[in-house]
């Protein structure tokens, strides 16, 4: 198996040929390098063992055109190691950019689609990783041939699978002679390579070195021939451990171009080593979407072994100023394990626990123009809601959607939203109940089914209605699924009491000052989680149960098939009554077109009015 070398020394290594130049012949010539080994200035090479640096770039960050400038500057080209899918992201390198890359002469190579550490995931997804990749830059018209290993970590079965993506080459970092390390290995690569999937380097340049660290290694390598690539990645001061002073790269490159004349050349990878350039190969297929009404979440319930603090096939995600903690907790709505967040400080953003953010293993796949339920069993101390993401055709994960606000639940609950139809661009997607202040959440049960993006009308005589006896709370004040509603110049107050005519609640309307306008509570405005879906060519028996100071009349909407709600029709009055009553009224035939209807009993002044036991159902 391939040695892995992260970035970084790999440790002090004192014997072998990093020693045989002694130092008094490198004070002799007035040159000592910091570190562990010396070397004079007048390296003995020729232009019969000719030398060919390489610089490489990885990640393709916005600071790298200054790299790019200064190869210009010199007549000089580079193989620039690039993430699909953080292209044109802020702080990385767009389309564009990669287009005068190109134009320009240097290569793209490929660097996965996200950066991921290769050695932690299945041979599926590291197909996805490295063929996706570089199907996606081929497709953008690049020759890419060449692969860089993320942190510089692979084994067996990755190299495997570079080969297997079509490329001719990998780079790993490390086991070549560096300043601070490696004193026994090799100054160059050979040519070709001994593993052309796991090709050395010297240690990633960072911030710490010299102009005297970067000349001793093209001496030292000048010495034998062969081919030295450099791994570098932000240019700029300072502004990051893995990075290089825009001034120290001129100065380094000043030096280097008038070595030519003892046969050292700066080329790309491809340049230096030649090779094939392969077809592209398909990557491996995400699994299907399910079928309806099949939860596809993998690990619902996160009873599978953990990684670090987060269960199987989960991760942590969220942004900006907060404190938080999560993992997997023996505190189950079923088998043994949930999933804790606990945001103990909090400023702005959020925090949730989402199926991975992959290319498809762990993160979900849904087909277009299909609506998904989205669900979880939660218990909660503050209010919460459901984030969704979505995954665009190259990989990149963004922020899709969200549900509206959950009320706080001291037991298991069931919180579930059904989301918009899923756009045609979408690739894949990730959820969770997200908590966005402080407090503790704790889920457990995730479900992902594909459901009618229209639900079926209730059958004649079945109340159509959620929540209809307003039980449960919502986030807002008012009860889950249900919302005020009204128009005009009047002050409505709304309160939850517990004066209720069936179960425990109600919900308390009053009007303290009225010029024109309503007042009324309503099943809330969409067309699939709260108000119902109608047949047309039907007619609907509403009721409700209701006390009121003074007269009231239903209100009742509808939307149309393309979405837009527009009021419909009312009732006669009904009159005010001091104890519980039950309002009844039958709606006209529902006319063609008609995606679903709403409808509140109405306040037109001022009084107190109390709701509760709502109901709707098909006549026939």
């Amino acid at each position: 198996m391939a040695v892995k070398v992260g970035r970084g020394p790999v440790g002090l290594r004192t014997q072998g040929r990093g020693l045989r130049i002694f130092a008094s012949a490198a004070v002799a010539a007035g040159m000592v390098v910091a570190g562990v080994v010396a070397i004079p200035a007048a390296a003995q090479a020729s232009p019969q063992k000719p030398l060919t640096v390489t610089f490489t770039f990885d990640d393709g960050v916005t600071d790298q055109l200054a790299g790019q400038a200064l190869l210009e500057k010199y007549g000089m080209v580079g193989t620039f190691y690039i993430n699909s899918a953080l292209v044109g992201q802020p702080g990385y390198l767009s389309r564009a950019d990669l287009d005068t890359l190109s134009a320009n002469g240097h290569e793209i190579g490929g660097h996965t689609v996200s950066h991921p550490d290769l050695t932690t995931l299945n041979a599926q997804e590291v197909d996805r990783q490295i063929c996706q990749d570089r199907d996606t830059l081929s497709s953008w018209g690049f020759t890419v041939t060449s692969l860089a290993y993320p942190f510089a970590e692979y084994d067996a079965t990755v190299e495997g699978v570079a080969a297997h993506c079509g490329y001719d080459t990998a780079r790993a970092v490390g086991d070549l002679w560096s300043p601070r390390s490696c004193g026994d290995c090799p100054s160059t690569e050979t040519v070709p390579p001994a593993d052309r999937f796991a090709t050395r380097t010297p240690d990633d340049v960072e911030s710490n070195w010299t102009l005297a660290d970067l000349q001793a290694v093209v001496l030292n390598a000048e010495d034998d021939g062969g081919w030295l690539p450099f791994n570098l990645h932000h240019v700029c001061d300072g502004c990051a451990l893995e990075s290089i002073p825009a001034a120290l790269l001129d100065e380094f490159l000043a030096w280097l171009q008038p070595r030519t004349a003892v046969g050292t050349t700066v080329r790309t990878v491809r340049q230096a080593l030649g090779g094939t350039v392969n077809p592209v190969v398909a990557a491996a297929p995400a699994t299907d979407p399910g079928a309806p009404g099949v939860n596809t979440v993998r690990n619902p319930s996160f009873e599978d072994p953990v990684a670090g603090t987060d269960p199987g096939c989960w991760q942590g995600a969220g942004y900006g100023s907060n404190t938080e903690t999560h993992g997997r907790v023996a505190d189950a709505h079923s088998g043994t394990y949930g999933a804790r967040i606990t945001m103990s400080d909090h400023t702005d953003g959020d925090a949730k626990m989402v199926p991975a953010f992959d290319l498809g293993s762990c993160s979900l796949q849904a087909a277009a123009g299909h609506a998904y339920e989205v669900s979880a069993w939660y218990k909660s101390d503050v209010q919460v809601f459901f984030t969704l993401y979505r995954r665009s055709p190259v990989g990149r994960w963004s922020y899709w959607t969200q549900s509206p606000r959950l009320a706080p639940a001291a037991g298991w609950t069931r919180a579930s939203w059904v989301a918009p139809p899923v756009p045609a661009d979408v690739a894949g997607v990730s959820f969770g109940l997200t908590i966005d202040g402080v407090g503790t959440l704790t889920t457990d049960d995730y479900g992902f089914v594909d459901t009618p993006a229209l639900p079926e009308p209730a059958p004649p005589g079945v109340n159509a209605l959620r929540n209809a006896s307003l039980e449960t709370p919502g986030a807002d004040g008012f009860p889950q699924c249900w919302t005020g509603a009204g128009y005009g110049t009047n002050t409505p107050q709304w309160t939850r009491v517990t004066d209720a005519a069936d179960g425990s609640y109600a919900q308390q309307l009053e009007i303290t000052s009225w010029t024109d306008g309503d007042a009324k509570l309503v099943p809330a405005w969409d067309s699939v989680n709260c108000a119902p879906t109608v047949r047309t060519g039907t007619t609907y028996a509403l009721s409700v149960a209701y006390k009121s100071t003074a007269p009231v009349f239903f209100t009742v909407y509808r939307q149309s098939d393309d979405g837009v709600w527009a009021y419909w029709t009312q009732s006669p009055p009904l009159p005010a009554t001091a104890g519980y009553s039950t309002a009844q009224f039958t709606t006209p035939v529902v006319p063609a077109g008609t995606r679903s209807v709403t409808f509140g009993l109405t306040l037109p002044g001022t009084g107190v009015l109390t709701t509760d036991a709502y109901a709707m159902t098909a006549t026939e």
